[in-house]
């Protein structure tokens, strides 16, 4: 009854202050294979809404069709309502991160221990401060995670994770100190959403171009690699870009055409996504479409690229003389598309994340 009074209590906070809850008008995911039969809950805070497509919403999705392709079927749920829905399944696996931790209580946690708890988690709250110090993270992520901390070791999590490379360790040794379980599970492709779609009218005019949002801690890595190229280069996304060429938002097809078509993807990350080694989906989805890509010097990538199948900047000097190169037609291009793509197909789509959790599970 207490827990009953609780979520009654929240949802009228929730009506009282006006703030959003979670839109998921397709939940489902369900499994092509009726032999597989782990099912896999995927909680949504308050802000998610599956009708936008951020990256939070694409990677939830495209870890659900992963784990429905090769473990069993899948669901999206309310972080709220978690609780009532775990008693639908005989010990489901959960995917949370640090975030919703902050939507449930104590109470309601202790209620996910004896369940295959998984938590995507950031760098180490012993490790904020410095964080905060190097870069400009956003300070609010830096709140959330230090008041999550608690209720994260009280969870008692098979494991927890994120996409950060082995020279990141710094950051995420403390949960290791703290004896947590850490797997480092890097982005994939969605398969239905990224594959080659050539539409060379449409855009293989574009020598260059960059999809994403563009902020002040972006923009110290853009100012580098990408403003040396501004007359050459197209931007898209859904902040606006004081670039020469900025072009406006993509839709999900757009995006694809737009990868499959261009001559070139810079793949171009921030100081702080430098430091803490961190893979985005942007290093895999560009290559599944075939792309050709440049990519910069963060550490990670050598971890799911090697050196034949990505090409890769030492610095932003070295970016430069890659570019020239590109541009001047010494760099066989297509070769350098085919064993992209070939290295995306054989160990970066959501199945193989998929089967990488459920192994984590099954330890």
């Amino acid at each position: 009854m207490r827990l009953i009074r609780n979520k009654l209590i929240k949802y009228i906070y929730r009506q009282i202050k006006g703030l959003p809850k979670a839109y998921i008008p397709r939940p489902d995911f369900p499994t092509k294979n009726l032999s597989l039969n782990k099912t896999l809950l995927i909680t949504c805070s308050s802000w998610f809404n599956q009708e936008q497509q951020t990256a939070g919403t694409l990677m939830r999705e495209g870890f659900a069709r992963g784990w429905a392709e090769v473990c069993g079927p899948a669901k999206l749920i309310p972080t709220i309502n978690i609780c009532q829905e775990i008693d639908n399944y005989e010990k489901p696996a959960i995917f949370m991160s640090e975030f919703e931790f902050n939507d449930l209580s104590f109470t309601e946690i202790k209620k996910l221990r004896d369940i295959d708890l998984f938590v995507w988690v950031g760098t180490h709250p012993r490790k904020l401060a410095k964080l905060e110090k190097e870069t400009l993270i956003d300070k609010s992520e830096i709140e959330i995670s230090l008041n999550s901390y608690a209720k994260i070791m009280f969870a008692e999590p098979k494991f927890v994770w994120n996409a950060y490379g082995e020279a990141a360790r710094e950051w995420y040794q403390g949960w290791i100190d703290d004896g947590l379980k850490w797997e480092t599970i890097y982005p994939a492709v969605d398969t239905s959403r990224y594959y080659p779609e050539i539409k060379l009218k449409k855009y293989g005019h574009i020598s260059m171009a960059y999809v994403g949002g563009y902020w002040e801690e972006k923009a110290q890595a853009f100012e580098k690699y990408l403003r040396p190229w501004e007359n050459v280069l197209y931007t898209f996304g859904y902040t606006d870009w004081p670039y020469e060429n900025y072009s406006g938002r993509l839709t999900p097809s757009e995006e694809r055409q737009l990868y499959s078509s261009v001559g070139m993807v810079p793949l171009v990350t921030t100081p702080a996504g430098n430091m803490l080694a961190e893979i985005t989906e942007r290093y895999l989805k560009a290559p599944a479409c075939k792309a050709f890509c440049i990519a910069d010097e963060n550490p990670a990538l050598r971890e799911i690229f090697n050196k034949d199948e990505m090409i890769q900047a030492e610095n932003a000097e070295h970016f430069q003389e890659l570019v020239k190169d590109y541009l001047n037609g010494k760099i066989d291009i297509d070769a350098w598309k085919e064993n992209g793509y070939k290295a995306v197909q054989e160990r970066h789509l959501y199945k193989h994340r998929a089967l990488q959790i459920k192994n984590m599970l099954d330890v």
